[in-house]
């Protein structure tokens, strides 16, 4: 049997596999990217926050995706929901709006544009400008700052 670590490695290189094909596809359909692009594993996203934390409470509204949440002794992040604010912001809320610049990124989680502005697609099915914003390609992004 392969350890739980073990399959999910394989399960995120599978996907960082696709995503050439994935930012091809952006352009013409941005709902097919999300059912192409959305397989990534939970815990694969790129912002965290440490345990510098406070517990100020300055991120959590600040968040598109009500992504963060007062955790046992500091504030967390859900992965599932983390866009890294693409399709919203140009750079993380969070990061933006923490005294002690605790919301950074994880350099071991990294992910793509196409697969984050998938996830905020999904997140948000009934946002119309943010769809034409990704079929176009002229959404925010941190990546483009």
């Amino acid at each position: 049997m392969i350890p739980p670590r073990e399959r999910r490695r394989g399960a995120v290189e599978q996907v960082r596999d696709r995503i050439p094909v994935a930012r091809n596809k952006l352009a013409h359909d941005p709902l097919r990217l999300v059912a192409d692009v959305l397989l990534t594993p939970p815990g694969t996203m790129a912002t965290h926050i440490t345990d510098a934390c406070i517990n100020c409470g300055a991120c959590e509204p600040e968040c598109p995706n009500e992504a963060i949440s007062q955790g046992d002794d500091t504030y967390v992040i859900d992965a599932e929901r983390c866009t890294e604010c693409v399709g919203f912001h140009e750079k993380e809320a969070c990061q933006a709006v923490c005294p002690v610049e605790c919301c950074v990124p994880d350099p071991g989680h990294e992910e793509t544009e196409a697969a984050l502005i998938a996830r905020a697609i999904a997140l948000h099915p009934d946002d119309a400008e943010l769809k034409e914003k990704a079929g176009s390609g002229s959404f925010p992004s941190r990546f483009r700052a």
